[in-house]
């Protein structure tokens, strides 16, 4: 509320308030090339603000009811116009220079302004399109776009309404969204017969989630499983410990913590994660998921619990029961699959739970505090209120982007959050962005060709190249899974070969592979074979040792020895399995099969 009331005041003036002290005020999400909501208050929507990328402010637009409010209270960005075009203003039409009679001689191009009459009083918003300092030069042309005309029948609001009465007058909803989500956890319990765990991030959606659960398997022994990845907000960790006592789970709350130089050792091979290029979450969460499920439940899957809505995002619209690839012996469910934000602060209130108080603060995502789906609104009130954690994101940012030469619009507008850049996003920034297609990764496959022969013991071979040399002895370990596995004396190179091909790959970064007499020696085997190798040579060059790799081979023919991913020969099966989980194949090179193509093609 006291963000909303500032952002007016400071468009209109010290006495322009239109909000009370005790009003109640809503801000619903509204679709936008960053954060947007609607502002209501006491149930009557008076505009909206918007978080502007360009200037990295919030602009504030008031609609008919918000004018209507601010009548009387303005002192700054007002412009006045003549009786001539009073009616046609009122009527939709822009504001146009010979119109204005006399304006706030302080009014830039792109403010936002209201348009008042000879008596002062408001009767429609607007934007400028020049400054208020040009218009003495000019004879014509539009001053300022009409946004909204003013509706002169809308009063101050006098209603003032509490909490309390609102949770009252929804209880019949609330008793009957708990009655639903209860059922649909006892059903669950039921039907899998498996032991019961709660995913608790520390936010309000799990937060609910986990009170639906005590509340459906009051019996149940149930753990509760809260990940700290290393780049949570302090506040989050300290608020899940108070939580713990307070709604007594303390003695069966897991804590899996992740060393937080993991999260910057991957930010420093393969740049900042992106929406569209969610690596982090494979390592920093689904690994030490996958871990304590292990550890927890060794002989048996487990229904996990989750504060999961379809609002949030497109892809979490699906369906309220999935499993995840990357933790296949976990069964996902969301009890308030349909459920709204407010429905959600409501059961909280209505319920009295303990939330964390980031949220008072401003914060909408309480996750990681590096995490690119959040918004720059967001980051900006990290700037403020978490400087520490803001200027370590900014300077892992900016050393990435120095590395690769990339402009400063790269670190200022957020682009680093994306590998794509949505149009809309694309469209308001009005930038040259061909410069994101060129950043190169760590270590990448560059080129190949192949080599045809009348030998009869070997007909094909490939050769190729990747981006940089590499260091034969430190992934030599990875070899096992391809076939028997050589190396020379001096480690200038590694050799491994099986029954159907060999494959030598020297340390500049240069390969071939020799295909020996077969009876079907098709292209799809020749691309499946490049494939399988060129995945486990980036695979072993950006290791980052999660373990996901580990604990997803059912032959036990993985592990991390001496801070080295070791593949066992005599437990190795090669059914590949491991590929399925590494996020460096499925993430970072999602794209190689492609590129073999292109490649092979060429």
């Amino acid at each position: 509320m006291q963000e909303i009331q500032y952002l007016v005041i400071n468009n209109f003036g010290s006495n322009s308030k239109v909000i009370r002290k005790d009003d109640v005020v809503f801000l619903n999400h509204i679709g936008s090339e960053d954060q947007m909501d609607e502002i209501i208050v006491n149930g009557i929507s008076i505009g909206t603000r918007r978080y502007d990328l360009i200037s990295n402010e919030w602009i504030i637009k008031l609609n008919s009811n918000g004018l209507s409010l601010l009548n009387g209270k303005f002192s700054k960005r007002w412009v006045k116009v003549g009786s001539g075009a009073i009616e046609k203003i009122a009527k939709g039409a822009n504001i146009l220079i010979p119109g204005v009679v006399q304006a706030d001689p302080d009014i830039k191009k792109g403010d936002y302004i209201v348009v008042i009459d000879s008596n002062d009083n408001i009767i429609a918003g607007g934007i400028a399109r020049i400054n208020e300092s040009e218009r003495a030069q000019m004879e014509r042309g539009v001053y300022a776009k009409n946004y909204r005309a003013a509706d002169r029948q809308v009063h101050p609001i006098t209603a003032r309404y509490t909490w309390e009465e609102i949770i009252r007058w929804n209880e019949e909803e609330l008793l009957k969204l708990e009655k639903e989500a209860i059922s649909r956890i006892q059903k669950t319990k039921e039907d899998l017969q498996l032991p019961v765990l709660v995913s608790f991030s520390g936010g309000k959606d799990s937060l609910v989630t986990l009170e639906l659960v005590r509340r459906a398997l009051p019996e149940e022994n149930f753990n509760v499983l809260f990940v700290d990845t290393g780049i949570e907000f302090p506040e989050t960790v300290d608020y899940v410990h108070s939580s713990s006592k307070q709604l007594a789970f303390e003695d069966r709350l897991i804590v899996e913590s992740v060393p937080e130089e993991l999260f910057w050792e991957a930010f420093h091979k393969f740049g900042p994660p992106g929406r569209d290029f969610r690596y982090c979450c494979k390592f920093a969460k689904l690994a030490p998921i996958q871990k304590a499920i292990l550890q927890t439940f060794p002989d048996t899957k487990c229904i996990s619990f989750v504060g999961q809505r379809r609002y949030e995002s497109f892809r979490r619209a699906v369906s309220d029961t999935w499993q995840n690839q990357y933790v296949p012996n976990q069964i996902n469910v969301s009890p308030i699959q349909n459920w709204t934000a407010l429905m959600i602060w409501m059961y909280i209130r209505w319920r009295k739970l303990p939330y964390n108080k980031l949220y008072e603060e401003g914060y909408e995502r309480i996750g990681c505090w590096v995490c690119p789906s959040t918004d720059m609104a967001q980051f900006r009130l990290l700037r403020k209120n978490h400087e520490k954690q803001y200027e370590k994101l900014k300077e892992g940012v900016e050393r990435w982007s120095r590395r690769r030469n990339l402009p400063k619009s790269y670190w200022n507008y957020g682009l680093w959050r994306f590998k794509k850049i949505p149009k809309k996003i694309e469209n308001v920034l009005s930038l040259d962005l061909n410069f994101l297609e060129k950043t190169e990764k760590e270590i990448d496959l560059v080129s190949l060709q192949e080599e045809h022969s009348d030998c009869v013991t070997q007909p094909l071979s490939v050769i190729g190249s990747f981006s940089s040399g590499i260091n034969i002895e430190e992934i030599q370990t990875f070899f096992p899974i391809l076939g028997k596995v050589q190396t020379n004396k001096n480690i200038n190179f590694i050799l491994v070969s099986n029954k159907k091909h060999t494959i030598i790959l020297y340390s500049d970064g240069t390969f071939r592979i020799n295909f020996k007499k077969q009876k079907e020696l098709t292209q799809q085997y020749v691309k499946n074979t490049i494939n399988d190798f060129v995945s486990t040579v980036l695979r072993a060059t950006g290791c980052i040792k999660c373990g996901l790799c580990v604990r997803s081979c059912e032959f036990n023919a993985i592990r991390i020895e001496n801070e080295r991913i070791v593949i066992d020969d005599t437990l190795c099966t090669q059914c590949n399995h491991c590929f399925s989980v590494c996020s460096i194949i499925t993430v970072i090179h999602k794209d190689l099969k492609n590129k073999i193509n292109i490649l092979t093609a060429e």
